[in-house]
């Protein structure tokens, strides 16, 4: 029996119970009643002590059962019906059912023993009747039983007893008569439950029904999407409020009228063919869209799922469920039309430009001549987005594009591509290959010219600087793909050598691009393998001993020799490598500090400089990652300093000077990496966040043949001595340079000329070696780190 059924099985017992208690109180009543006719029958006979006991017994009995009832009553009306007091009220019945019959046997006994057996006709009369209100016990078939066979056997076997000359046929109508109620209620007992069942189930149906009917006038009501009944004739006959809020008509201006009202005649035909549909083959619904009008007169693009409605196969109506599709349909002409088109610069997109490309691929193996593919990009369009905001950055692309238009002749196509990226395709160039260059640059020449025409948006201006790559073409030997990428490859040659120019692609740059490829793929390898190591090179004070060392990158490849970072740090720069790779890099220097202060070699006034790619700085957690490194190895911030070339800290220093911060206030010192290559000027050094400023090796090795060398560093160590920054040489090679730099007031000194970048256990002999805090505090110009 599944759970339905029995929750259903217990409703039932549960109204069976019910009835049977209202019922109990009446059986006490009808009892008490047969009792005072058998009292007053009696007591004109028989008014003795045998009347007053049998009184007594019998009102007790009935006084007790009454109570019974009545606490379960009040039970009832206070908690409900439930499994326990359904148990209670059935054992109750047969209590009372058994209370009854004591009564009645006990007058049998009485009547018999202290009268004379000429009256037992009489009293056979009036236990069949008493009898017989064992059916008010009929809902517990079990009490109804106890009750009639308690009243009426003692009596049926007194009269047999008696030896009257009837008694044999009495005795054998007592018997009928109980065999006949046993029947009778046993029957009565089983329409009872059936009827109660059926009321139950009936009433039950009706319920589920009338909830049905609420739900789906609720559902009808509510439904999101307009909905509409109609009869077989197309009238309409129900009309819901998102009906009325789709078509501005009320429910009662609509109701009885067709479609027409609200079908233009635009749509007239559609709207015909969805009910020829319906009608022609009713037991499908279908799904049309087409065009309605509003009550406003608005047109409005709706798609109508109609169900046929059907009563003994034959369609009496349909219901119409209308969705207002006119966005979408207006959303998806319009991402139709920008899949081929750029929607800032209205220029084509890259699916055209490659349609447009397979097509002048087949044009030019056609007619034999020459094409060309120009792939641009706008030089230092980054900086522009980040200083200005990408509100100016939209503005000069469309500038750019509108000047790339005037630049080529109306045949030619211009795509952009994305981001700073444009494509110019040029076709029809002629047959002869010097010919076709000297027009493709024609049109290179009047970008750059063009180019050098200061771009003016909201008052400022802007000079437009180009890189090109021009990919030439006749015939089908190359794909659209191959072609683009070629140009790509000969755009990138340019902005590798210093961009702003244009550069014709050739076959060497192919091989350059694989090297690429395989030098980044080897990179990934070497980070998997654990072939990066450290070196560690000294950087010595004005007395010449060691106070700080800068760690630096190698990759120690296999079968080959320990390849220096210059020749690869460019090639992880642009990568998500990078970071992962300076995240190594600094956990590896701190444990290699830990790992000396445990053995013993560490110096107090030591610090290693810890180069920082622009990528980790990116990072907005990167400070805090930082400061956990430190904590995990216990080791003073003061013996750490951050090393950030210029370029990368005047890019970003809006955006990292609060890490910045952060790390200083922790402890850490902050370098100035490759001072005089970059955008800086010697105005902005107070404002940068840093306490060393290290001079580019250029500088160091024009120093003693160039004039201007020599004032621009004797300025820079004159300001940072003024601004309290601490100036580091790099790249010193010879002792010329050095002694220059010492009478400049140069503080530290790093290069060739004390020592090349070394091993770890190379570089903890020398911290053996060298001189004691205390010994080079001696020195005036040296800062002694604690």
């Amino acid at each position: 029996m599944d759970t339905t059924e029995e929750l259903a099985a217990q409703s039932t017992r549960f109204e069976i119970a019910q009835l049977l208690l209202e019922r109990l109180p009446i059986c006490i009543g009808v009892t008490a009643g047969f009792c005072l006719v058998q009292a007053f029958a009696w007591v004109s006979n028989l008014f003795s002590w045998h009347l007053i006991a049998w009184s007594i017994f019998s009102i007790t009995l009935l006084i007790g059962s009454w109570l019974l009832v009545r606490r379960l009553s009040e039970t009832y009306k206070f908690l409900g019906m439930n499994v326990r007091l359904v148990e209670d009220i059935n054992n109750l019945a047969v209590v009372l059912s058994i209370a009854v019959g004591l009564i009645w046997s006990s007058a049998s006994v009485i009547q018999f023993f202290a009268q004379s057996s000429d009256h037992w006709l009489y009293f056979s009369i009036i236990i069949g009747a008493a009898a017989s209100s064992g059916i008010l016990f009929n809902y517990n078939i079990r009490a109804s039983l106890i009750c009639v066979a308690m009243v009426m056997l003692p009596c049926t076997i007194q009269v047999y007893l008696s030896g009257h000359e009837s008694g044999l046929y009495f005795t054998a109508f007592n018997l009928i008569y109980m065999a006949t109620l046993y029947l009778v209620m046993i029957q009565l007992h089983q329409l009872l439950e059936k009827n109660v069942s059926l009321r139950m189930n009936s009433e039950e149906s009706a319920r589920k029904r009338a909830e049905l009917s609420y739900l789906f006038e609720q559902h009808w009501q509510n439904a999101p999407l307009a909905a509409v009944q109609w009869d077989k004739n197309q009238r309409i006959i129900d009309w819901n409020p998102s009906a009325e809020r789709l078509f501005g008509y009320s429910k009662q201006e609509v109701i009885g009228k067709q479609p027409d009202f609200f079908v233009p005649d635009s749509s007239r035909e559609k709207s015909n063919t969805m009910w020829h549909a319906l009608m022609r083959k009713n037991t499908d619904g279908n799904l049309s869209v087409h065009e309605v009008l509003d009550k406003s007169g608005a047109v409005k693009i709706c798609e109508w799922h109609n169900t046929p409605l059907l009563k003994e196969g034959k369609l009496i109506g349909v219901a119409s469920f209308v969705e207002d599709i006119t966005s979408q349909v207006t959303a998806k002409e319009i991402i139709q039309r920008q899949a081929t088109v750029d929607t800032l610069t209205s220029l084509p997109n890259r699916r055209r430009m490659m349609e447009e490309l397979d097509c002048a691929i087949s044009r030019s193996q056609r007619h034999k001549q020459f094409g060309a593919v120009i792939f641009l990009d706008l030089d230092h369009f980054k900086d522009i987005n980040d200083t200005q905001g990408h509100h100016m950055g939209d503005l000069v692309l469309q500038y750019f594009a509108e000047l790339l238009r005037k630049a080529v002749r109306t045949e030619d196509v211009v795509a952009r591509f994305g981001g700073d990226e444009f494509v110019i395709l040029v076709q029809d160039l002629g047959e002869k290959p010097q010919e076709a260059r000297a027009k493709v640059l024609t049109i290179a020449d009047k970008i750059m010219e063009m180019g050098k025409t200061a771009c003016k948006q909201e008052g400022l201006e802007y000079e437009i600087e180009v890189s090109g790559g021009i990919v030439m073409f006749r015939g089908n030997h190359y794909s659209s793909n191959d072609l683009l990428k070629q140009a790509d490859l000969a755009m990138y040659k340019v902005k590798n050598y210093g961009r702003k120019g244009f550069s014709f692609y050739d076959d060497s740059m192919a091989v350059e691009a694989e090297y690429r490829v395989t030098m980044i793929r080897e990179l990934r390898q070497g980070i998997e393998n654990g072939e990066f190591e450290l070196h560690f090179q000294p950087l010595m004070n004005i007395s010449g001993n060691l106070v700080f060392a800068e760690a630096l990158l190698r990759w120690k490849r296999p079968s080959q020799r320990i390849v220096p970072a210059g020749e690869f740090i460019d090639f992880m720069s642009s990568l998500p490598m990078m970071t992962e790779v300076g995240v190594w890099v600094f956990d590896s220097v701190c444990a290699q500090i830990q790992t000396w202060k445990n053995e013993g070699h560490w110096r107090s006034d030591c610090a290693i400089f810890v180069n920082i790619s622009p990528k980790q700085f990116e990072d907005e957690q990167f400070a805090r990652q930082v400061k956990q490194t430190i904590k995990k190895y216990d080791i003073n911030p003061q013996q750490l300093v951050l090393e950030i070339t210029e370029e990368s800290l005047i890019n970003n220093l809006d955006r990292v000077h609060g890490q910045l911060m952060e790390l200083i206030d922790f402890g850490l010192r902050i370098a100035l990496d490759d001072f005089g290559t970059g955008y800086s000027s010697l105005a902005m050094l107070q404002k940068l966040p840093v306490q060393f400023v290290k001079l580019d090796r250029e500088f160091i090795n024009d120093l003693s043949s160039s004039k201007d060398t020599y004032s621009i560093v004797m300025a820079v160590i004159k300001l940072c001595h003024i601004l309290s920054l601490e100036v580091i040489a790099e790249g010193v090679e010879t002792e010329e340079q050095h002694t220059i730099l010492k009478q400049l007031g140069c503080n530290y000194f790093q290069g060739y000329y004390f020592d090349k970048p070394m091993e770890a256990a190379a570089f903890t002999q020398l911290i053996n070696k060298s001189e004691s805090a205390e010994e080079c505090e001696k020195s005036p110009h040296l800062k002694v780190v604690s």
